[in-house]
């Protein structure tokens, strides 16, 4: 059975016309008040997501820095072992890949798929690159 998406101009006709969480990596976490009432909240008032920004920024965006000695990407994967992802550097690309099979979470099933592409500067050495996940779940990628 095929399902039409809706695109977000028509889901929310008096909202926004940008769709609300378009860079965030909730990756099924459950729902928020605004999804619950995507109108109202858009609304009422702009000040009335507060919450969503602490949520998005606690979401797991990735961050990436750059300065004249170091290159670092810091990305939040906490849904997925360290067997679930993978990191090459391919055409002066860094390719981070994770993806893990269906398992039951709180709200059903669910299953995670994601692929980030960076071009670090030229001047970073790849020989000395490092990558490292840590206990809390943040993919470091950093090279001089």
């Amino acid at each position: 059975m095929d399902i039409t998406i809706q695109h977000p101009w028509f889901k929310r006709a008096l909202g926004p016309l940008i769709p609300s969480r378009l860079f965030d990596q909730f990756f099924g976490e459950g729902l928020l008040e605004y999804d619950l009432l995507p109108l109202f909240s858009s609304t009422i008032s702009p000040y009335y997501r507060q919450s969503l920004f602490r949520s998005v920024l606690e979401s797991g965006i990735s961050e990436v820095r750059s300065d004249r000695d170091k290159f670092t990407i810091m990305l939040d994967v906490k849904h997925f072992s360290p067997e679930d992802l993978s990191v090459k550097i391919i055409d002066d690309f860094v390719e981070i890949h994770g993806k893990h099979s269906e398992r039951q979470d709180d709200h059903g099933y669910i299953s995670r798929e994601f692929h980030r592409r960076y071009r670090p500067p030229a001047n970073v050495d790849q020989a000395a690159i490092t990558c490292s996940l840590s206990n809390d779940g943040m993919l470091t990628f950093s090279g001089p």
